[in-house]
């Protein structure tokens, strides 16, 4: 969240642009901003803040010192750095990347979020010491009592309040008995609240450390933590139920709207439960601390209760991305399927889940920050990337801890039960690299013995990040230089064969041997078995934040297939029923005709069949030798011809033609050829000329086209090049 922390190479560079208008502007500042970043980043080595404009202050000394400027320079960059300078707030502090970011980022999430409901809170309370108080003096103005007027009188001109009053007593009628006791025990109840600044209650044990007892944050050391967080909570929450319940007495009481019939029995049994969600927003939050290997063994108990209580009540764990939190000892971390501490605080169902690297303090803050808005116990798994196991680190800890967020060792997530019953609305999982990737992927240049640089894809797998835990490095094996076999695979290629094919296959991840060179390292089975095991629970976390759901992935196929199958049911109508008609029109056709021959049988006229104007057939004359017979006259000839009849149009399916009704609006087929494919008023394709283009586009368009509803029939030109491919390519569209 940008609102509350900032990065500090971002910080600077927008001070920087907000007085800077130009690249010439406060050059020489400009020069040496990287200069100025990394002298603030050496001296962060502290867990602890530091106060952001004293150590600027510094900062801006020695970079001053460093330059030695002279003159109009010096007095410029004196200048620039003072309005840089005036980026940073008074109070603003500075924060290094340490094992303690979590702990000062929740501090810091809770006093952005619940300071301003402590504020409000201090304000009600006043202001109903002031009502109550005045309700009281009026009500001992009518009975003549005397007094100061108690701890309200600075808020009243109390000479004034008995003149008025007393011109009125004679005819006030008093407060009932049981009234005024409950409005002084209200009253003294507000004005006995001790304001307490406290605003986070950390409760456990800080590896030893003591937290610096800043302002709003107490520490509780506790060996069980969660079971201590509860008690802490619920003592909390007495102390608080007073005062809220005596806040709701004196509004009802200022309105003259308290009933004892209704409200005597809801404030007896008032507690945490009845608290509104303003009201728990005021009150301090606990915050239970322990580590995973705790929380998976012998604390899993109080932990599952707690989760699954409605107290609003934090939980923060540190996990070690690479280990197995709940191994039994003398186990290896790969010896069992992980234990995945956020996966069971899920199934809790009610309870806000949040897994985030430190390393990524917007993804921290983010659940934190949902946590704080919300009413329920809460889970936050923190991976620092501190190698506990380690004596001297060889890597930081803030590149270690993203590593395990890229290889989906500690992926990030966070559930919100607040947001809705669905988990679509529930999870947010956007902070993870890549996230429709079983792992990320990205190119990797090196350069070859001949000098030419060369860039390959490679994924970014667990057993990657395996490689650099030192406690790990048994997983891996060199493969002997020059040594090349098509048995050799990447790790994230040889999960994705059968298991079949994987019993002669050798994974392996590309490591930097001693030289610096690269160099093919096999893995372990057991490492192996753990990429696998991280690989189902990355695509578990997917199909909950509705990545590759499998369901939505089955319905979008069956719409397909409907679809599919609609359109097949009506090209089979359309056909039966052009079958019809063409039926029916032969059956016509042959009525007409046999209409005809039976009245010229039956002696009718046969004009009606040879024509109007044409003469009436004779019965031919006796039959003459043949030598002698004359020629037919060439009027008869003529009658002859007429009287055959035509032959019947052909109707042919050969023709290219389009389902229209099954298109998709890919733009698949317009992608080809637009002379030859339009859109109609629908948006849905149809061939509108099949002449505007080679029977090859009808071709590649019927190929291409996801709804297979283009039928290139048969070619319109026979002198086409390559039909004969053509056409068995078309064979299964038509």
């Amino acid at each position: 969240d940008e609102t509350l922390v900032r990065a500090l190479a971002d910080h600077l560079a927008e001070s920087l642009e907000a007085f800077a208008l130009g690249p010439d502007s406060a050059r020489i500042l400009r020069d040496n901003l990287a200069w100025l970043e990394r002298y603030l980043r050496r001296k962060l080595t502290g867990p602890d803040p530091v106060d952001a404009p004293e150590l600027f202050a510094e900062a801006s000394a020695a970079l001053g010192q460093h330059l030695d400027l002279k003159g109009s320079n010096k007095e410029a960059l004196d200048a620039d750095l003072a309005r840089l300078g005036e980026g940073f707030a008074p109070g603003g502090q500075l924060l290094g990347y340490g094992p303690r970011v979590p702990l000062h980022l929740m501090l810091h999430a809770a006093r952005y979020r619940l300071g301003p409901h402590r504020v409000k809170l201090r304000k009600r309370i006043l202001a109903r010491v002031r009502g109550l108080t005045a309700l009281l003096s009026v009500e001992k103005a009518k009975a003549g009592e005397g007094g100061n007027g108690g701890h309200g009188a600075q808020f009243f001109d109390t000479g004034a309040l008995s003149g008025m009053l007393e011109q009125r007593a004679a005819g006030a009628v008093s407060m009932p008995a049981g009234r005024r006791r409950r409005i002084e025990a209200a009253l003294e109840t507000l004005r006995n609240w001790e304001d307490d600044p406290v605003l986070l209650r950390f409760v456990g044990r800080l590896s030893g450390e003591d937290f610096p007892q800043s302002p709003g944050l107490t520490v509780v050391d506790s060996a069980d933590p969660c079971a201590t967080a509860r008690d802490v909570f619920e003592r909390e929450a007495a102390s608080y139920a007073e005062l809220f319940a005596a806040l709701r007495i004196a509004a009802l009481e200022l309105d003259d709207n308290y009933d004892p019939a209704i409200h005597d029995s809801w404030f007896a049994g008032f507690d945490w439960q009845s608290f509104s969600g303003e009201e728990i927003q005021s009150m301090s939050r606990v915050v239970a601390l322990a580590p995973a290997d705790y929380l998976a063994g012998e604390g899993l108990p109080a932990l599952s209760h707690l989760l699954g209580s409605r107290l609003p009540v934090q939980v923060i764990s540190w996990v070690r991305a690479y280990d197995n939190p709940a191994v039994k000892p003398g186990e290896g971390p790969f010896d069992a399927y992980r234990f995945e501490l956020a996966y069971f605080g899920i199934g809790h169902r009610q309870a806000v889940v949040a897994q985030a690297s430190a390393a990524r303090h917007q993804d921290l803050l983010s659940g934190f920050l949902t946590a704080l808005d919300s009413s329920r116990a809460g889970l936050h798994l923190v991976n620092r990337g501190t190698q506990t196991r380690v004596q001297q680190p060889i890597l930081d800890p803030w590149f270690v801890a993203s590593a395990a967020l890229e290889s989906r060792a500690h992926p990030f997530v966070v559930v919100n039960p607040e947001a809705g019953d669905r988990a679509a609305q529930r999870v947010a999982f956007g902070g993870n690299p890549q996230p429709d990737h079983d792992w990320p992927e990205e190119e990797l240049e090196y350069q070859d013995a001949d000098g030419e640089v060369t860039r390959i894809p490679v994924a970014f797998t667990f057993a990657d990040y395996a490689l650099l835990m030192p406690d790990l490095h048994e997983h891996f094996r060199q493969v002997p230089d020059g040594f090349n076999a098509d048995e050799l695979v990447p790790v994230d290629r040889y999960l994705d064969r059968d298991e079949a094919e994987v019993e002669r296959l050798v994974p392996y991840v590309w490591g930097i041997d001693e030289q610096g060179s690269l160099a093919r390292l096999a893995v372990s089975r057991a490492l192996v078995f753990a990429c696998r095991d991280r690989r189902n629970y990355w695509r578990t976390l997917q199909e909950l934040a509705g990545v590759h759901n499998v369901y939505v992935q089955q319905a979008i196929e069956r719409v397909i297939e409907e679809q599919r199958a609609a359109g097949d049911e009506e090209r089979r109508r359309l056909l039966a029923e052009h079958e019809q008609a063409l039926e029916d029109a032969r059956a016509e056709a042959a009525d007409t005709v046999m209409g005809q021959l039976v009245d010229v049988l039956m002696g009718g006229d046969l004009a009606a069949v040879v024509g109007r104007d044409t003469a009436i057939a004779r019965m031919p004359a006796p039959a003459a030798p043949a030598a002698d017979a004359p020629a037919a006259p060439a009027d008869e000839a003529q009658a002859e011809e007429q009287s055959e009849p035509e032959p019947e149009e052909e109707i042919s399916f050969d023709e290219p033609w389009l389902d229209t009704a099954m298109c998709t609006t890919c733009d698949d087929c317009m992608g080809i050829n637009k002379m030859m494919f339009a859109y109609n008023d629908d948006k849905q394709a149809y061939i509108v000329d099949p002449k505007a283009g080679p029977y090859a586009d009808l071709v590649a368009a019927a190929e291409i086209c996801p709804a297979k509803c283009i039928h290139p029939g048969k070619p319109l030109n026979p002198n086409e090049p390559g039909l004969e491919e053509l056409i068995a390519r078309a064979e299964p569209f038509n």
